[in-house]
């Protein structure tokens, strides 16, 4: 049933995407499934316009969705690998090693995808955008931005080169002490 060329799976995606699951259909309201903000087909779409924009690597991909959804949204290694291998099936994006790690390059087929698809993706960017505005009456965009990057900043802390006890117990001291100045403001 799959036709392969030049290595590709192009067959059985579109016979996915039309009709037998994918980005179009079996979606409840809100165009969303199981909570999931995006689709599988949703997700390799969004993959391939980030490419677009600038080859990455699948851990950039994860973060740069995460930080386009004010940190609503964060795919997991589980969902954003095996679509990174499917749009490389689909010969829509290339695989080049670059300091040591795989960076993914957006193809001629990938390129048109994307023109075929603009509506599409279009749309997906918009609910991106939702996300990241979704809370902002309580949850101010400046606000979560910060917890964003205090995020990140800790889990690097926690990760850099050898990280002793002594350290880790200081980053617990620090979060804490914050923690407890944000209960007592007015």
């Amino acid at each position: 049933m799959n036709r392969h060329i030049r290595g590709c799976r192009q067959d059985r995606w579109h016979m996915k995407m039309h009709g037998m699951g994918g980005h179009r259909g079996g979606r409840g309201p809100g165009g969303r499934r199981g909570g999931r903000p995006l689709g599988h087909g949703d997700m390799r779409l969004l993959i391939l316009s980030l490419i677009a924009e600038k080859p990455r690597h699948g851990y950039d991909l994860i973060q740069e969705i995460e930080t386009r959804t004010g940190g609503t949204y964060k795919p997991s290694p589980g969902v954003m690998y095996p679509a990174l291998e499917v749009i490389q099936d689909l010969c829509w994006a290339e695989v080049r090693t670059e300091d040591g790690k795989k960076t993914f390059h957006i193809t001629e087929a990938g390129t048109a995808e994307l023109t075929r698809e603009a509506a599409v993706i279009e749309a997906i960017h918009a609910r991106l955008a939702d996300l990241l505005g979704a809370d902002e009456a309580a949850d101010p965009a400046d606000v979560r931005a910060a917890m964003h990057r205090l995020r990140h900043a800790v889990m690097a802390g926690a990760r850099e080169g050898e990280v002793g006890e002594a350290r880790r117990r200081r980053i617990v001291e620090i979060l804490s002490a914050a923690k407890d100045e944000i209960a007592t403001l007015d």
